[in-house]
């Protein structure tokens, strides 16, 4: 089988002839990502090509309102500080400006977002006061992107989900704190993105893109950063409406979701999810791996579940251990591709995470062939 096969098998719930394995971040086809690389991370790179299977992401766009409007103008002003820069941008609407803030670092520090757009509730108003016009983009990077990745691997698209939307205006404390007292308006908001979304998924659909949708932010609301109930209003009643247009096209549904899922692992499966990542064990979520495959690897691949943290910390043979446990538990029955909870973060990395990394392809490789 070619990984694309040995992939799709295992979205459907197949067993291919061995299980796919996919070091998420490690962006071994791109070669301007890996020239841009320190060169600690060639011996994971020149691992992957060798026995990596690839999942290669596309994002039709949109914005943060998803319109193609050109009625909405943005001006942007920085300000040195030393340290940092502060972006301040200022969006003008019809009904009023709006504005947000970024800090970015001049050392090479990761960025930190000050002000979110919406503050208050004259703020949604003038979200809304936008016009809609649907999204047209052009596709035809997406085929390029598929005949150049061949049979490595899969092409998914990333399209957005409505949560997703209302969270980048608003942030999660707000959307926290007003999904009580404003639940009206945060359900009112999801509606309207969900309607974009869907015509933005049917547009795609038209033009052939495809077969593989993908979404992430369903974390945001996921406990306990919100309740199971706020998850199942918020996430899974919309994300249902997304999947039937998904699956009548013949396509499947990839869900990236980090954090506490088993009271809400059901939902997966009610929202059409076809593959689940990563499914994190405790202490960094609270679902084992066994759990989640015994409730829901007959109808959902499971893709994971190596921490991140392991990876760059933990003594190798610790490392060796959770890949064999995540195969033995994951492989048998077909359904699951094994992968890190995350992409490597750090520019530089360190002889351990390195000597994780190959130990971790070199034990899938090993079971793979057991």
């Amino acid at each position: 089988m070619t990984s694309r096969q040995r992939m799709m098998a295992a979205f459907r719930i197949e067993e291919p002839d061995y299980f796919p394995m996919y070091v998420r971040g490690v962006r071994a086809w791109d070669e301007q990502w890996c020239q841009t690389r320190h060169e600690s991370y060639q011996p994971i790179i020149e691992a992957v090509r060798e026995h990596g299977d690839y999942e290669v992401g596309w994002g039709a766009g949109g914005g943060p309102f998803l319109t193609a409007s050109d009625e909405v103008t943005a001006e942007t002003e920085s300000e040195d500080v030393g340290d940092w820069i502060i972006q301040r941008t200022t969006i003008h609407t019809p009904a009023g400006d709006l504005s947000m803030a970024r800090r970015n670092s001049t050392r090479g520090l990761p960025g930190l977002e000050m002000e979110s757009l919406v503050k208050t509730l004259d703020d949604i108003e003038k979200v809304l006061s936008i016009p809609y016009v649907p999204p047209r983009p052009d596709c035809s990077s997406f085929f390029e992107a598929d005949r150049e990745l061949g049979d490595r691997g899969i092409l998914m698209v990333h399209i957005p989900i409505p949560v997703s939307m209302v969270h980048n205006l608003m942030w999660s404390e707000r959307l926290a704190i007003w999904s009580v007292t404003e639940r009206e308006t945060i359900l009112h908001l999801i509606e309207v993105f969900l309607e974009r979304t869907l015509d933005l998924l049917r547009y795609l659909i038209s033009q052939g893109v495809g077969p593989i949708f993908a979404t992430s932010g369903e974390e945001y609301v996921a406990p306990p950063l919100a309740s199971p109930r706020d998850f199942h209003d918020f996430v899974t009643k919309p994300a249902t409406q997304i999947a039937e247009v998904v699956h009548d096209a013949g396509g499947y549904r990839h869900v990236h979701c980090h954090g506490s899922v088993s009271t809400i692992l059901d939902d997966f499966v009610e929202m059409g999810a076809n593959c689940l990542h990563p499914i994190e064990q405790p202490p960094l979520g609270d679902c084992p791996f066994e759990e989640a495959k015994r409730r829901i690897g007959g109808e959902v691949c499971l893709e994971g579940n190596i921490q991140i943290g392991d990876l760059y910390d933990a003594p190798t043979e610790e490392v060796v251990a959770e890949v064999r446990y995540a195969i033995e538990v994951g492989a048998p029955g077909g359904g699951f591709i094994l992968a890190p909870s995350a992409s490597p973060h750090t520019a530089v990395l360190s002889d351990r995470t390195v000597k994780n990394y190959l130990a971790m392809i070199e034990t899938a490789v090993e079971m793979q062939g057991a």
